[in-house]
């Protein structure tokens, strides 16, 4: 099972697209899962009283092959 990360909000917002990709996607191993933590990400949009995120993931409910193997929560640590 993959295990929790944390990553500090500037270096979200300093970071191009395509190396925090990279980044989250080497925790995660998984596309589909790097989007969705990704989309989180963005909600959260530009709110400077974020210190950083907490990214943990628990165990997926595989019902076919190709579903997600874990599911992620994004917390917003103030």
């Amino acid at each position: 099972m993959a295990t929790s990360f944390s990553i500090a909000r500037s270096r979200c917002s300093a970071l191009p697209a395509a190396t925090l990709r990279a980044e989250i996607q080497s925790h995660t191993g998984n596309d589909a899962e790097t989007s969705s933590i990704l989309r989180s990400l963005e909600r959260f949009g530009d709110d400077a009283s974020i210190r950083y995120y907490e990214v943990t993931p628990t165990a997926g409910r595989r019902t076919y092959h190709a579903a997600a193997a874990s599911t992620w929560t994004v917390r917003a640590v103030r």
